[in-house]
């Protein structure tokens, strides 16, 4: 027989781990969603949360494509600015298609707690056509240096140039892509599947936008895929422990997929 106490403790303790599991799963969107731009203008698209949280941090990574968007500039959203809190910023380009902004609040005891816009971006319409814009990573910390676990952001599109009925984009959606064991170690299974041939690239990519290692590149039927990744980079050394995005790119189909290396 475990004593009462015991027995209390314990339910009080599955009931609050229960309750963090259930306010853990963050989604956050792009707005405006579907934006429609003109050829030479400059536009802002932002990142907003929805959900009261305690954060401090917020750390993106977001692909597009440069033949049709030019990214012109990046910064923390009104809920880091307006407060006046003291930051530390940064937004660059990672790859030619990836633009990478982050934003740290310094105070000890600073952060945010409304809903709102957490980053902008800011890009020209460059030429007609349809750019997906897709979330590679999203990192968000709260209080106490606790990493917000399943962050998700839907993807969009940002529309260019008024006759835009001939090009329309293709979802990642068209694609799927898993990987099991993850984390893993030493060894992961990476599966997908192709909605038809097409000349296929997977590679595994660092967070801070490297190739790693380039797993399959070549033409590939269409229909189920299974391929490996034992942790090594294309010269055979093995990688540290961390977090590495898989890409997967046929055709004009395109996922990304985070998987975790623990030694």
């Amino acid at each position: 027989m475990f004593p009462q106490k015991t027995i209390t403790l314990t339910i009080v303790a599955v009931l609050l781990w229960t309750a963090g599991l259930v306010s853990a799963e963050v989604a956050l969107r792009f707005s405006p969603a579907d934006t429609t731009v003109e050829v030479g203008s400059i536009a802002r698209l932002s990142v907003v949360v929805d959900d009261s949280l305690d954060l401090r941090t917020i750390e993106i990574y977001v692909e597009f494509d440069p033949t049709v968007v030019g990214s012109v500039s990046g910064g923390p959203g009104l809920l880091f600015t307006e407060p006046g809190f003291n930051l530390f910023q940064g937004f660059e380009l990672s790859e030619p298609n990836v633009w990478h902004g982050y934003c740290v609040i310094m105070g000890a005891n600073d952060y945010i707690t409304d809903p709102g816009e957490l980053y902008f971006w800011e890009f020209e319409g460059l030429a007609n056509g349809v750019s997906p814009i897709v979330a590679v990573d999203v990192v968000l910390v709260e209080t106490g240096s606790i990493v917000v676990p399943d962050v998700t952001l839907a993807s969009t599109n940002i529309y260019v140039g008024d006759d835009l009925s001939a090009v329309q984009p293709v979802l990642s959606e068209s694609l799927s892509l898993a990987c099991f064991p993850n984390p893993f170690n030493p060894r992961t299974q990476i599966n997908y599947t192709l909605p038809e041939q097409q000349h296929t690239c997977l590679s595994v990519y660092g967070l801070d936008g490297k190739l790693i290692k380039t797993l399959v590149n070549e033409i590939r039927s269409g229909g189920n895929h299974q391929d490996y990744w034992s942790g090594k980079d294309n010269a055979g050394r093995s990688q540290p422990s961390g977090v590495y995005l898989f890409h997967l790119e046929a055709g004009p189909y395109k996922k990304v997929q985070r998987v975790t290396l623990m030694k």
